[in-house]
Order: structure tokens, then sequence, then C-alpha cells
């Protein structure tokens, strides 16, 4: 079985590489190459360790300072590698896929010399610690097969950087270039309730259902002006329903949006969301729920996945470039494996083994996949990596 998935999943990784690379020099095709290859079977990010997997005859040394002058390299490569990624994944989605969208941290409490150092705040310990701060924008497929589409550090000391909210939009600007304006349903938690999102969602025409904090001011059609929470306890107390809805303009904001909200089981406070799209029925507003339902596994079992095993926050570059390029990278290598499991219908037999791949939860076939790689590659040893590591022609 080994054998069969090593086999299976190399001739795969090729065409996955081969679209990767469209367009890219021969010199960062092979870089990408064995980059990739390297994060899939290394638990961390660290250069010296991504080399060691790789199956060339070359010094490790040399291998990991390749890695590190292609990832400092100053000609741009980031632009052209994100459109053919997306090339990829755009056959897999529609006008009305969900795009969930969060904001996450890379605590680094231990570095000194890396560049542009913030103060982000630890989710594990909740306390304020040097990193970088990352937007991340899963894609959910028609599979129900959860793809990263952006997944990118950034710091507020960093020179250009002039406030959060414009770096968000302006990555997110790279998806609308490419898909269009109104392409997707983004989905955000509470991080995205502030006004300058929203305005800035509305101006690209972009879908939304952003959770709501409930502190923010709506004028009702009548034009009374009410605090967001008032209005949903008032719409529970009227209607004795566990979801409901009604049209709000927000000060400033021409155009109407919807509230929804609903209790969630096990929660005293109800989840509120906003949506610019129209919520005229309760059909329409169970679907909103249900959509803002899934954000949970396609981004936090996601992020999960990304920093427990393919070690998204151990890394030990100094460049600020060179960090931002090898975390987008990683989430590239998840990519594969969405991939993988979208072309290959078969590969979830090969490691449904319940002994020893059932140790997340069921629907989330990453762990199985990547467990049973590296189980494989450890029987096999590096040669058995030969053919993943072919070059593009």
């Amino acid at each position: 079985m080994n054998k069969n998935i090593l086999a299976t999943s190399g001739k795969t990784f090729q065409k996955f590489i081969r679209h990767l690379t469209r367009k890219l020099p021969r010199p960062k095709a092979k870089f990408i190459t064995d980059l990739l290859c390297g994060i899939l079977f290394c638990d961390d990010l660290i250069l010296t360790h991504i080399a060691s997997k790789v199956p060339h005859p070359s010094r490790l040394t040399a291998i990991a300072k390749r890695f590190r002058r292609q990832l400092a390299d100053d000609q741009p490569f980031d632009k052209q590698l994100c459109f053919n990624y997306l090339e990829l994944t755009s056959r897999r989605l529609d006008v009305d896929s969900l795009f969930i969208m969060d904001l996450s941290d890379l605590a680094k409490p231990y570095a000194k010399k890396m560049e542009n150092l913030a103060l982000v705040r630890d989710a594990d310990k909740d306390q304020l610690v040097p990193g970088y701060w990352c937007l991340e924008v899963y894609a959910i497929d028609k599979q129900d097969i959860t793809w990263p589409l952006i997944l990118w550090p950034y710091s507020l000391e960093a020179e250009g950087v002039l406030s959060e909210n414009q770096q968000i939009l302006s990555l997110l600007s790279m998806l609308d270039e490419y898909f269009g304006q109104g392409f997707g349903i983004y989905i955000i938690d509470r991080g995205g309730d502030r006004i300058e999102l929203i305005q800035g969602f509305l101006a690209c025409k972009r879908h939304f259902i952003i959770r709501q904090r409930g502190d923010r001011a709506v004028i009702l059609d009548n034009g009374v002006r009410m605090i967001l929470r008032d209005l949903v306890e008032h719409l529970f107390a009227e209607s004795g329903d566990w979801l409901v809805y009604r049209k709000v303009y927000l000060p400033g904001v021409e155009k109407p949006l919807y509230v929804v909200a609903y209790h969630s089981k096990g929660y005293d406070e109800p989840v509120m969301l906003l949506t610019d799209m129209v919520v005229e029925d309760r059909d329409l507003a169970l679907q909103m729920r249900n959509r803002y339902a899934r954000r949970w596994a396609g981004c936090e079992t996601s992020v999960e996945f990304l920093k427990s095993f393919l070690g998204l926050e151990r890394f030990a570059v100094r460049k600020y470039r060179s960090m931002q390029r090898l975390i987008f990278l990683a989430a590239l290598a998840m990519g594969f494996v969405s991939y993988l499991l979208s072309r290959c219908s078969k590969i979830r037999e090969k490691v449904d083994d319940a002994l020893r791949y059932c140790r997340k939860p069921n629907g989330f076939w990453f762990y199985r996949v990547v467990i049973a790689l590296r189980d494989a590659f450890n029987l096999r040893a590096q040669m058995s990596l030969l053919c993943w590591c072919r070059r593009p022609p």
C-alpha cells in the first residue's frame, strides 16, 4: 500500500507542479518543486530540515543555502505563482463558493533578529508577544474540499503598511483581479466587524457574511437608530423563534444590509450576522446561518492542520520577504493535498486505515493523507521520492 500511495501521489504532484510553475524560469521551478516536496514530509519549516527530505545528491547545507537565496531573491515571482495556483482552484469553484477569511497570529516569542517584528496577541497564551499577523483565506469547493487561497503574514512595522485594514483589502484585491468582482461569498468572524472593511467590501462588490459584536448602531427603514444587540433582542421577543432577520442600514452607507441572528445550542448569547445579500424570508435566513456554520471546518481546522502538521510557526528565516514567501509556499503544500483529494478518488480508500489514520475527524482528510505519505516515506526512504522531484519539462 505504501508504494502505491507514493507512486499515485508522485504523478499527481508532478501535474500540480507543472501548473504551479507555468511561466516561471527553470531555477524557480526547481526551487518550488524541492521546497514543496520537503515541506510535505517535514513537520516544521526550518530550511535544513526541509532540505534533509529532498532526494538529491547535493550536500544538505548547499540545498538549504539555495532555498535561502531563492526565498530572498529580488526577482518577483509571487504574483505569477499565486495566479497559477488560483487557476487550478478556479476549476473547482463557482460564483457562490464560500471564501472563509480569518486573521491569525504567528507568534515568535524568542525571536530577536527577524525583520519587522511586531506585537501580536498569542491566542494560546492570551498575551502580547513578538510575531506577525497572518491573513488566511480558504475556499470550500463543490466536494467540500478546503483549498487555501491566501496565507500571507504581514507586520504593521513594515515599510509601506499604513494600516491593517489597508493591508487586508490590498491582499484581497488579488483575488478580485483573478476571479473578478462579486465572485464568492466571504465568511468572516467578529474580527472583520469593522466599518472600513465593510465599506471596502461594498465598494468592490464582494458578497459577505460578517459576524457582529453587537455594539454597532444600525438604522431601520423608519429611520429609527438602534444598537444592533438591542434590535436583535427585540426581534427574538417579538417572533419567539430561534432565527430572526431584518433589513437595516449603516450610518453613511446607502446600500441596505440584512441582519440574521440565531441562538446556538450551548451558548447564552445569540450569533449576529450582517450580510449584503437579500434576506427576505426565513429560508434565506437559514441559508445564511448554514453558510456561516461552515466557517469552523473551513478555517479553524485548516489552520490547526497547518500549525500542527506542517509547522507553520516553526521557521527560522530572518528576512521579512523570505518569511512571507515561505509561509505562502507552506499553504501551497496544503493546496497540493487538496488537489490530490480532488483528482484521486481512490486515495481515500488507500489511507482509510481505522487503526492508524482516524485520529482526526472523518470529514477532514488532510491529516490522514499526510500521515500516510510520511509513513510511506519513512518505510521506503528518500530514494522513493525521486519521481516527485523530477524536473518539469
